[in-house]
């Protein structure tokens, strides 16, 4: 795959997740997230007074004609042109700039796995607090991708979101969670014949501990959902009735699907 077409791929992919699609060809300009407060120059040497900051959260736009590369490596040293409400100006890329797209608003998401919380969306401010799975309001999202790509994989594999929640603490953040909001199953209705033993579970999430053994057999399947997370890698679940209720299952063995000849 030529670095090209990956370009134009991630561009698009880190600027179209807000609620305006693009219905041309052409990839729209390049989108930033500040998470921190981060100072506005007008060289790209920092070697004069800052002009101006940027306050967290907010959007940014690379600047028309500037120079920028998904393929070189990020270092200390490196600058954005953006555009400002003081025109065009130079920003570090740092830490407190995420490629991306930030957007507020409010939905109620349901976690099918337990999460920890973060101060900001950035890694290294991880709390010792947990979220159990249960329904929670989020207020804002940050959509983000690479700041370095090697190829289309590595690319859709640094890319998720991050969601900012309420808690008892106030503002937090979580990322990348399972939600039920996000599992789009099909209806189905055929016997699911399942050649290995396998693990089943409430939700469609796998949870150490918290499955019930389901030995070979043949299973009614009520529902399918599928998904691929990374190119070329699809995970099936199915959502199937047991003696005990409805269950979810991603088979590690061989299955056959058994549909009724219409």
């Amino acid at each position: 795959m030529k670095k090209e077409f990956i370009g134009l791929v991630l561009t698009t992919f880190l600027l179209t997740m807000s609620s305006t699609y693009p219905t041309h060809a052409e990839a729209p300009p390049m989108n930033f997230v500040i998470i921190q407060e981060t100072n506005l120059y007008s060289e790209d040497d920092g070697g004069s007074n800052h002009l101006g900051a940027i306050s967290p959260y907010q959007n940014v736009q690379l600047a028309p004609n500037s120079p920028f590369s998904f393929y070189d490596k990020i270092g200390p040293e490196d600058w954005l042109k953006v555009q400002t409400w003081l025109g065009e100006r130079w920003i570090r890329d740092d830490d407190k700039v995420i490629y991306g797209f930030f957007e507020e608003r409010k939905s109620t998401l349901t976690l099918l796995n337990t999460v920890s919380l973060f101060n900001q969306p950035d890694i290294n401010t991880k709390t010792n607090l947990m979220l159990a799975p249960q329904g929670i309001l989020s207020t804002s999202t940050i959509r983000y991708g690479p700041k370095y790509v090697i190829n289309a994989m590595s690319a859709a594999g640094q890319a998720g979101t991050w969601y900012q929640v309420d808690t008892w603490l106030g503002p937090k953040w979580i990322v990348n969670p399972a939600l039920m909001e996000d599992v789009h199953a099909e209806t189905i209705d055929f016997k699911l014949k399942l050649m290995g033993s396998e693990t089943v579970f409430l939700t469609p999430y796998e949870q150490d501990g918290k499955g019930e053994i389901l030995e070979s057999g043949t299973v009614q399947a009520i529902a399918k959902w599928q998904y691929a997370p990374l190119p070329a890698n699809v995970i099936t679940w199915y959502k199937i009735n047991l003696p005990q209720g409805e269950r979810w299952v991603r088979p590690k063995n061989e299955t056959i699907e058994i549909k009724s000849k219409s």
